[in-house]
């Protein structure tokens, strides 16, 4: 037993509109156990659960209202505050509480839009177009049900998890997806960066998985742990052997991120040959 859309959505506005904030914890947990519930994965769909966890920019939008109703505030109270004596610097701060204001707006506006054409018309989502446009003939793509189906089959059946990022036999689900016999490079990001203020200094680590395709178009998917990086590093050198394997910004891949027309024909004779002697290899 678990909550299916739409009523687990439902569900969820009803916690917001009743708990307001403290709604937060009730909700995470109500997503946890439903999760819990479906053990051969979502009743939906991997792809579809993914188009439909987009509402999360939703919140993402209120958070931006929020500032820009924060700029209009004090753009109203300095409107009727006595300017006398006024520097350069609050008419710096009006400018900054203006361009708060209209961004914050603009920002939310793009945030729902997206949420919402996501989670409703999935057919026109960044996945589903990042599906199509690996087919051979993305015209003559099928519907979206179908499209997604394809996924979800060979993530159910062969897939491999590597936090939210699975490899499956033919395509990689990660924050987008990747047809597995069109990937000519991999390429990984480990990075910690460090930022200074005051007395205070916080650091990030960024771990990215890059994946480069024979369309010389790049997908890159956040993961959380370094172990999660690594096995799928390790997976993928067993799915796709000749492609190229090496770290961000290094020469290897802006060899093949900045190539020109004659550098990848060159590059894609190379990863042919590869693949050839690898094949025969174990057929050996």
């Amino acid at each position: 037993m678990y909550l299916k859309w739409p009523w687990n959505l439902v569900v969820y506005v009803l916690l917001v509109i009743l708990l307001r904030v403290f709604s937060i914890p009730v909700i995470l947990l109500l997503i946890r156990w439903n999760k819990k519930q479906q053990l051969n994965g979502p009743a939906e769909g991997y792809c579809l659960q993914r188009t439909r966890g987009q509402l999360i920019l939703l919140v993402w939008a209120a958070g931006a209202l929020l500032l820009a109703a924060a700029g209009a505030a004090y753009l109203t109270l300095s409107r009727e505050a006595d300017k006398t004596g006024w520097d350069y610097m609050e008419y710096i701060k009006l400018a900054a509480a203006g361009l708060l204001a209209v961004g914050g707006v603009l920002v939310a506006g793009y945030l729902t839009y997206i949420g919402l054409r996501d989670a409703f018309c999935p057919e026109k989502s960044r996945l589903a177009r990042s599906i199509r446009d690996q087919l051979p003939y993305p015209e003559e793509a099928p519907q979206v049900k179908e499209l997604f189906a394809m996924v979800d089959e060979d993530v159910r059946q062969n897939g491999r998890w590597f936090g939210k990022l699975a490899v499956g036999r033919e395509w990689i689900f990660g924050d987008e997806v990747s047809y597995i016999p069109r990937i000519r490079g991999v390429f990984w990001r480990d990075e910690i960066r460090t930022r200074r203020s005051g007395n205070r200094v916080t650091t990030t680590r960024i771990l990215q998985l890059w994946i480069l395709d024979d369309r010389r178009q790049c997908r890159s998917t956040d993961l959380r742990q370094p172990k999660e990086l690594q096995a799928a590093l390790d997976c993928l050198r067993q799915r796709v052997p000749a492609a190229v394997f090496a770290k961000y910004d290094s020469r290897e891949y802006n060899d093949c991120i900045h190539a020109d027309e004659q550098q990848w024909y060159f590059m894609e004779r190379e990863f042919e040959r590869r693949k050839t002697r690898l094949e025969q290899g174990q057929t050996c």
